[in-house]
């Protein structure tokens, strides 16, 4: 018989994180915060939906995998209610992209949702079609989207042919989004660098989508560290990431940021995904085998030997890495190093690249060969 857990009973341990979650959540977001705080301790105790141990190898505790579901709701809730307030008016669309603005992403969660309840129902192949004909039909719809204006020589010749500009913008989609998923596995990694991303963009446009985006995003940071006990899973990598490269792409269009400033803020995944499939592709292994082999993992395995708690070493893990990549761009957007539009970034990213290929060398000193993990 399954074994059905008691949400009314909790540990010590268990007790003092939710009262440090409790305590920062109505510190930054008041009562809302409290009640989303609420909202995903209750997750935690559910039974269905868990990520196994290990699965992304870094985690050594069970977690639900619910968590971006929980943040996308929150999102919603946070709208109609301003809606409803008249606080705000959204009557635009998300990101100012009209209906995509909604349905891309919405779609991507749903997709993600289903492999969060049914691990493994989808197969990797019909996830990576269906995404490509959501953003198919998104871009088709919303030719404004592609980058035309990219100043790299080669690519924008190709990217002003639509043909050829529509399928170049769907396969970045879609394997951003992949980078994104790739991603979620050390405790505050993405939504760390998700937060810092819709912060950017709400303090740039004031749109009150990025506010929601932002707000909700944070509460999970801060539950994610602290607890480690839920996780964006598909829905949130998906759909988050979703929102996030749409974002992207309409603000570069818009011309309220540079390529290479994205670049900076968007940094990990990027760098990651390319540095993973090289990897792979030089040691004769297929590129779309998962593996614990990422820098977030190498760099999980030496902050396991300096903290006693796994929980800990998993969290100092993500931040860590979002301080060095994400954290960045956000201290030079607010020390206002250059103009967001500029492209001086790119001397910032070149060093994140420099660093990343650096980091990923002496984090793999001493440290055993992995084999190739499902998940």
């Amino acid at each position: 018989m399954q074994e059905v857990k008691n949400v009314f009973i909790f540990s010590d341990k268990d007790l003092v994180k939710l009262s440090a979650c409790l305590v920062l959540s109505a510190i930054f977001f008041g009562i809302s915060g409290l009640l989303v705080m609420l909202l995903l301790q209750w997750l935690t105790r559910q039974s269905y939906a868990e990520d196994a141990q290990d699965k992304h190898g870094i985690s050594h505790i069970s977690a639900s995998r619910l968590g971006g579901a929980a943040v996308l709701v929150c999102t919603l809730a946070l709208i109609f209610s301003a809606v409803f307030t008249e606080v705000t008016l959204v009557n635009i669309g998300a990101y100012g992209v009209f209906w995509v603005g909604w349905v891309g992403p919405l779609a991507c969660a749903a997709l993600g949702l289903v492999e969060d309840i049914r691990n493994n129902y989808l197969t990797p192949l019909f996830r990576l079609i269906t995404m490509t004909l959501i953003f198919g039909v998104i871009i088709a719809v919303s030719p404004f989207l592609i980058p035309t204006e990219l100043d790299v020589i080669g690519l924008k010749y190709l990217l002003d042919i639509p043909a050829t500009g529509w399928f170049l913008t769907v396969i970045f989609c879609v394997g951003f989004i992949n980078a994104v998923n790739m991603a979620d596995g050390a405790n505050g990694l993405l939504p760390g660098i998700l937060t810092i991303s819709f912060s950017i963009f709400y303090l740039e446009t004031n749109g009150f989508i990025y506010a929601a985006l932002m707000t909700s995003c944070g509460l999970f940071t801060i539950f994610n560290l602290i607890s480690g006990r839920l996780i964006l899973g598909d829905a949130g990598a998906y759909g988050l990431g979703a929102a996030l490269v749409l974002s992207g792409l309409f603000l570069f269009s818009e011309g309220i940021f540079s390529a290479s400033f994205l670049a900076v803020l968007l940094a990990y995944p990027c760098i990651d995904i390319l540095v993973s499939l090289i990897r792979r592709a030089t040691k004769g292994k297929s590129i779309f085998l998962p593996d614990d082999n990422h820098l977030h993992n190498r760099l999980n395995y030496h902050f396991q030997r300096w903290f006693r708690s796994k929980t800990l070493a998993n969290s100092s893990t993500g931040v860590f890495i979002v301080s060095s990549t994400s954290g960045i761009a956000l201290i030079g957007y607010l020390g206002d190093w250059w103009p967001v539009t500029g492209n001086h970034w790119i001397l910032v990213f070149t060093g994140q690249i420099v660093a990343y290929w650096i980091a990923f060398f002496l984090s793999g000193q001493n440290r055993f060969a992995v084999t190739p993990h499902q998940g």
